[in-house]
């Protein structure tokens, strides 16, 4: 805390003590002239009374004050010299030495090295000093000429009706004894008061010091990217970082309160076990489906919470959503299977297609024969197309399995996609029942890409989704450049879908997924896009379409580029 605010908190505490002071006084004095026959008379009372009002009065001056001005060293000294003032007033008007107020000194003093340093707090009791030994001068001395003693054996002064002796020693005594006592208060209350401050700025570095521990304790969980969780030993969750929820599609206030058991059902149970392992988990993986459906791969790990002073009070959780890494790992073995067979199936494609054309060239011969029967020529016909299917499987694995050279620069994809697009809505598979969504930007969206390659990869996703759409359906097209780096685009339809198994194998070769196709067009855009640098996804659900991602960087590092599958 500051010191300024400090003394602001000093000065309304003052405030408020004064007004509770004040009623004190007054109540005293009520109470010896009411109850106890006080002897003091009425002039005395009538100018008691007027102090005490006038101190009032001065309070409520001092509360407007304290909300007016900013200067609150100014402000300490004006109310602390007032009291002194009117203390000073109440102290002659209630018998100057017999005042039962003296005490009221002791309490400035303490206020003043309560509010103020110990220097200012010494100026204060010399001026409370001054005050006071003024007003007994006053009062006493005029009594205590030698002349006015020689004649009167006792020193006397009249207060009220009543005449109390006072000798020189008494007065010289109590004046002393209250320079001593100002300042010896003022020396302990400054003292403590110091301690006190010192203490308090000690507390504050000490709180502050921890309210910044625990803002960034609170900042690292919310910025941390895995998931955390933290429970109670009864299992119950305490606290949830956001993206812990935004893994778990729920939102922090729907997760607390839940038994963590329910949310990890199966990643919580330990090989061979019925229950929770909770002590000995170490990091496994665990299927996970979202309220949405969303099916995630997550990788859960377990710690006890232990607190020093009371042991473990709990559990923590970290996880993290392995679904990405799982693809790209599959996509990755995928590619190597891809090159291993690319390898071994180009050596074959070569060794069949020599034969494969003399048949072909034989085939012809026959189909000019014209002794025929209906049967035979039927069977030429069938040899004739399944040769040129061959062929064509074959010139397709080559293209698949070669050294290829890829030339980039600057297209628009929107165009080029629209293009696709076009071409599919001309297709003569293409129905009524079918439709064409594009959702495009208003503006052109460039990359660096091979146009042909990449017309090649729109147009066999395209082709894929009009074949599993047989009965009707829709095909949405959709570029999203809302990155600075890459453009994604977007193919999603209502089609058939694809199997767990399907969707597993969907870039291999040779895995068709309709009875007319030969299984290279998906993994023939899969080494595409690889060569593009660029990456591609593929989700679907059985019955609910498929939902092909495609990403591109916006530049090439190369304008030519060479690519072996």
């Amino acid at each position: 805390m500051k010191p300024s605010d400090q003394l602001q908190q000093w000065l309304q505490w003052i405030i408020k003590i004064r007004f509770v002071i004040i009623t004190f006084v007054f109540t005293i004095t009520f109470v010896l002239r009411e109850l106890l026959g006080s002897t003091a008379n009425e002039t005395s009372l009538r100018y008691f009374g007027i102090a005490i009002i006038f101190w009032y009065v001065l309070g409520l001056f001092y509360l407007i004050y304290n909300q007016l001005s900013r200067d609150l060293l100014l402000q300490a000294y004006i109310q602390i010299c007032g009291d002194i003032v009117v203390i000073t007033a109440i102290v002659h008007v209630t018998g100057n030495l017999d005042s039962n107020f003296i005490s009221l000194y002791f309490l400035a003093v303490i206020m003043a090295s309560i509010a103020l340093s110990r220097s200012q707090a010494f100026l204060i009791a010399a001026f409370c000093f001054v005050c006071m030994a003024s007003v007994l001068e006053l009062a006493y001395l005029p009594s205590l000429e030698p002349d006015f003693a020689a004649r009167h054996p006792g020193l006397h002064r009249l207060v009220g009706p009543a005449m109390v002796p006072v000798t020189m020693g008494t007065f010289e005594f109590k004046v002393l004894a209250s320079l001593f006592g100002f300042f010896a208060v003022t020396y302990l209350t400054s003292y403590l008061a110091e301690s006190l401050r010192k203490t308090g700025r000690e507390l504050n570095d000490r709180t502050g010091e921890v309210a910044s521990l625990q803002a960034l304790n609170e900042n690292i969980i919310q910025s941390m990217r895995g998931g955390l969780i933290t429970t109670g030993l009864d299992g119950t969750i305490l606290v949830v970082n956001p993206a812990g929820a935004s893994m778990l599609g729920l939102t922090a206030e729907e997760l607390q309160g839940r038994q963590i058991e329910r949310i990890f059902e199966a990643g919580l149970k330990a090989d061979g076990e019925s229950g929770t392992s909770i002590s000995a988990l170490t990091r496994r993986e665990t299927a996970y489906s979202t309220p949405g459906g969303e099916r995630r791969i997550l990788g859960i790990s377990a710690s006890p919470l232990h607190v020093p002073e009371r042991g473990i009070v709990g559990y923590i959780y970290t996880f993290q959503d392995l679904t990405e890494q799982k693809m790209r790992e599959a996509q990755d073995q995928i590619k190597d299977r891809m090159a291993l067979l690319g390898r071994m199936a180009a050596g074959i494609a070569h060794e069949i297609r020599n034969p494969l054309s003399s048949i072909c060239g034989s085939v012809k011969l026959l189909e000019n024969i014209a002794s025929m029967s209906d049967d035979q020529a039927k069977l030429i016909d069938i040899v004739s197309r399944e040769s040129a299917r061959l062929d064509k499987l074959v010139s397709d694995f080559l293209v698949y399995s070669r050294e290829q050279r890829f030339e980039f620069r600057p297209v628009d994809l929107v165009g080029l996609l629209d293009e696709t697009l076009l071409l599919l809505e001309h297709h003569p598979l293409f129905n009524p029942s079918l439709e064409v969504k594009r959702i495009f930007p208003g503006r052109p969206v460039v990359a660096s890409v091979d146009t042909d390659r990449i017309r090649q990869v729109f147009w066999n996703i395209c082709n894929n989704s009009l074949k599993a759409m047989p009965g009707g359906g829709c095909l949405t097209a959709e570029i999203d450049d809302q990155h600075a780096r890459t453009v994604a685009v977007i193919f999603s339809d209502t089609g058939v879908g694809l199997t767990p198994a399907q969707l597993e194998r969907v870039f291999e070769p040779f895995h068709p997924r309709f009875k007319d196709g030969t299984g290279l067009g998906l993994a023939i855009s899969y080494q595409i896009i690889k060569a593009h640098c660029g990456y591609i996804q593929v989700s679907s659900t059985p019955g609910e379409g498929a939902r092909f991602l495609i990403e591109l960087p916006r530049t090439q590092q190369e304008s030519v580029r060479l690519f072996t599958g």
